[in-house]
């Protein structure tokens, strides 16, 4: 009989049973060793210490192997000849296997050949021509727990000489590694060599096991905080939080500027309170030596980034006082930290960092690294350069790879709610649920309420009430209890426009509070057009016009081609509403900030709004067009109940649609873009290449291109450089 493994619900379920309480952490790690197979998940879970299920310590890599299933399968792996456990032991040393070069490298060191694994590979263990790995990810921990201690030694041994014949044994001075002759120097020694290469998950690997082997408490103390730095560099916040613990009670100045760096940057990310965040952030970006690889700098730009969350300057100010006094503090960063500390007052300073990293010649980008695009993207995010910053997100998860994940959350969030302002939200419909699950394994709390809080807008954007209703309550929940006002207004806009399409949402109020002004957060400036609607629709028209008037006097109207449109869709409104003769004049100042605007919804608010104004007006033929221009976008974004009120107002001036869902032919004679081709063409109009352009779009070159060729002979231009002038003329229309 062939049997499937249990699901993954199902395996949650029965580690629920055994071992209650269990972190997700950990049980991620059992479930995934497991691959399903009852019997494992049982044994692998057991045979941990009560302070590893507890996530208080680390857990052993590869994990031990339990009663259960030694009594089922450890005979078989004690059956096998002597070389063949040598280098079973080994292979269990690795985690996604070996190259059949590396393992005869290693075999040769141990005396043997490849073909001592012939009797494991006979009996299903291992399989594999190139890279030879375990045929079940919970065979490692039998390898290794079977294996005699003199084969785990000699498996150490033959691991750490692959390792420096690999990278060489020169990793400088080693003054920031520990110091000592005991079991653990070689284990320093390939730690170093790694590091020094940027092989984090390598140095990780042999730091812990150089603590492992260790007799002297001071220097476990220093390897403990050395693996823990590696660990954050990986991105497993969880695992450096645990290691760090074991590094604790030394009093070397490095070894405690080394753990206070590790738990306060993994504590932002797996538990998140404003406070406690801010002051342990704050004690960590001290001056002097660390241990490992140096990590204050993203402790920095997370101390930055609380600002942002919780709505005060102070964080940033003093991440941007600690750059000050280094002697070479990143470009990047400072860019990064001043866009949350005031994006609006320090706008050119802002956009001159970003273009001297991502200018036309964009030297400093080919030099840069992962952490440094996520920086550089995060500022163009909050300045609201949409293409900037997709652009520098999709080469920070490019760039990163498997080694340098510090970042990974972060710019993976960033991502996500690229997507929501550019109106791909089928996209985040697909790639949310499985990031979440992702964030939920790795107890990454504050990743997956920024996750949360996204997909909450386009429910509430797409009038999905019931999907709302559940992240609404979440979003608000994290926001009460770990002092977070920027999630507190997200699920305020949220609600918001949930009321506005009809939707009942939870909690709400007919008129849920928004964010009162745009100067420095981006939430606000999203909200910008309703605050405006919320506050006429109140009869609070002092109110209104103050919002206006502030946005005037901090000149929001040049901040963004975004805000450009929002700041004068709202004096479009004002005026409106007050009847005023140039209404008209700044509908249409408003419509031709749309063009340049990247928020699709932003420009579909507007028409539907101008639509109607014409309508009154008895405007009918501009009425039409900007209501099935509205109609027709909010189509293609899903946006229902917006939908539905463009298609109300048609009706209203004469113009019957075929039925639901349907979208309106647009005028005879304009050229028509579909939502991907109109995307393709603003960011080739920006200068772009196809291959950047691909990148931002997850499609390939050669699409990017057929579309150009497909679209010049509708837009009747021949080139690029006529893009910008045709895009223009194309106005409202597309």
């Amino acid at each position: 009989m062939s049997l499937t493994g249990l699901d993954q619900h199902r395996a949650g379920r029965l580690l629920a049973d055994r071992h209650p309480g269990l972190p997700a952490v950990v049980r991620a790690a059992v479930t995934s060793a497991a691959q399903g197979n009852p019997l494992a998940l049982l044994s692998l879970s057991d045979a941990l210490t009560p302070a590893q299920r507890d996530g208080g310590t680390p857990l052993p890599d590869p994990l031990p192997a339990g009663p259960l299933l030694d009594g089922r399968l450890g005979g078989l792996f004690r059956s096998l000849p002597r070389p063949t456990r040598d280098l079973l032991a080994l292979l269990a040393l690795t985690e996604a296997g070996m190259s059949t070069v590396d393992l005869a490298h290693a075999a040769a060191r141990l005396g043997t050949g490849l073909d001592a694994l012939d009797p494991a590979e006979k009996a299903g263990l291992v399989r594999g021509d190139r890279t030879v790995r375990f045929t079940r990810r919970f065979l490692p921990a039998l390898a290794y727990s079977t294996a005699s201690p003199a084969a785990r030694r000699r498996a150490h041994t033959a691991w750490t000489d692959l390792g420096l014949a690999r990278w060489g044994t020169s990793a400088g001075d080693g003054a920031h590694a520990a110091r000592g002759t005991d079991g653990g120097a070689p284990f320093d020694r390939l730690a170093r060599a790694a590091a020094a290469r940027g092989q984090w998950s390598a140095a990780l690997h042999a730091w812990q096991r150089a603590a492992d082997a260790g007799s002297d408490p001071a220097g476990r103390s220093r390897r403990y905080a050395a693996a823990a730095t590696m660990a954050l560099r990986c991105g497993r916040p969880n695992l450096a939080m645990a290691l760090s613990r074991q590094a604790q009670g030394g009093r070397e100045p490095a070894l405690t500027r080394t753990v206070s760096m590790v738990q306060a940057s993994a504590g932002f990310d797996t538990a998140f309170t404003a406070e406690t965040n801010r002051a342990s952030l704050s004690s960590a970006l001290t001056q002097g030596q660390v241990l490992g690889s140096d990590g204050r700098e993203w402790a920095a730009f997370q101390l930055a980034l609380l600002g942002s969350l919780t709505h005060r300057p102070e964080p940033a100010r003093q991440a941007l006082d600690w750059l000050s006094a280094r002697s070479a503090p990143s470009a990047a960063l400072r860019t990064a930290v001043l866009a949350h500390l005031d994006p609006v007052g320090r706008l050119s300073e802002i956009r001159s960092g970003l273009a001297e990293a991502a200018g036309p010649a964009a030297a400093g980008l080919a030099r840069s690294t992962a952490r440094e695009l996520t920086w550089l993207a995060d500022a163009a995010w909050r300045i609201d350069d949409i293409a900037l910053s997709e652009h520098l997100t999709a080469a920070a998860l490019r760039r990163g790879g498997p080694e340098d994940r510090t970042h990974l959350s972060h710019a993976s969030a960033l991502q996500v709610a690229l997507m929501v302002a550019a109106g791909r939200w089928s996209e985040v419909h697909t790639v949310v649920p499985a990031r979440l699950r992702e964030a939920e394994r790795e107890g990454l709390t504050r990743y997956g309420v920024s996750l949360k809080a996204q997909l909450l807008l386009v429910c509430a954007f797409q009038g999905r009430a019931e999907q709302a209703a559940e992240l609404l309550a979440d979003v608000r929940r994290w926001a009460r209890t770990y002092d977070s006002p920027h999630h507190g207004q997200i699920a305020s806009y949220a609600a918001y426009l949930l009321t506005e399409s009809g939707a009942a949402a939870a909690g709400g109020g007919s008129h849920p509070p928004l964010p009162p002004g745009p100067v420095s957060d981006v939430v606000a400036r999203y909200a910008y057009v309703d605050t405006v609607r919320a506050a006429l629709a109140r009869g609070r028209t002092t109110l209104a016009r103050a919002h206006a008037a502030r946005a005037s006097l901090h000149g929001l109207d040049g901040f963004s081609a975004d805000m450009r449109l929002a700041v004068r869709h709202g004096r479009a409104l004002l005026a409106a509403h007050d009847g005023r003769h140039d209404a008209g004049a700044l509908f249409r100042s408003a419509a031709e900030a749309a063009t340049a605007a990247s928020r699709p919804f932003a420009r579909g608010r507007l028409a539907l709004d101008h639509g109607i104004w014409l309508k009154r007006q008895r405007e009918m033929a501009g009425a039409r067009s900007q209501l099935r221009f509205a109609h027709d976008l909010f189509t293609r974004l899903g946006a229902a109940p917006w939908q539905e009120s463009a298609r109300a107002e048609l009706r209203a001036v004469g113009v019957s649609l075929a039925g639901p869902g349907a979208v309106p032919h647009v005028d005879p004679g304009r050229p028509a873009l579909t939502a991907q081709e109109l995307r393709i063409v603003r960011m080739a109009a920006r200068g772009l290449s196809n291959q950047e352009i691909a990148d931002q779009l997850a499609i390939s070159p050669r699409t990017v291109a057929s579309h150009l060729y497909k679209v010049f002979p509708r837009l009747g231009i021949s080139s690029r450089r006529e893009l910008d002038r045709a895009l223009q003329e194309l106005g409202d229309h597309t």
